[in-house]
């Protein structure tokens, strides 16, 4: 789909949000309020690109014969890592955590595989 109508708002709203603010405010105070909403936007979109990307990575690496604890110990770490970036990023990163936990704490069911193997 072309997506012109939400395109044409897009424009519409940034130019209208930029009109006004040159209107009503300083040129200082128009730098300063974009280089906040640009440090807002890296706050929120640099730990939701992490986040995406290692939710993809381990579920491959834990759907794929590889070592489990290896998946458990990258999604602990880089939790903290997400962290130390934003504090937005400790909330999607306690999940992280506890998935890591998981990963490292749970066994294989060895007698499925068993089964499995013997029919």
């Amino acid at each position: 789909m072309k997506r012109t109508g939400e395109s044409v708002l897009n424009i519409t709203g940034t130019e209208a949000y930029l009109n006004y603010l040159h209107a009503n405010w300083s040129k200082s105070e128009v730098a300063a309020s974009l280089d906040q909403m640009n440090l807002a936007g890296t706050m929120w979109v640099l730990p939701g690109i992490i986040g995406v990307a290692l939710g993809i990575i381990t579920m491959i690496l834990l759907k794929s014969k590889g070592s489990q604890k290896l998946t458990g110990w990258i999604l602990i770490i880089v939790s903290v890592v997400v962290c130390m970036i934003s504090v937005f990023g400790c909330i999607p990163a306690m999940f992280f955590i506890i998935a890591g936990i998981m990963a490292l704490v749970r066994n294989p069911n060895v007698r499925k595989k068993q089964a499995i193997g013997k029919g």
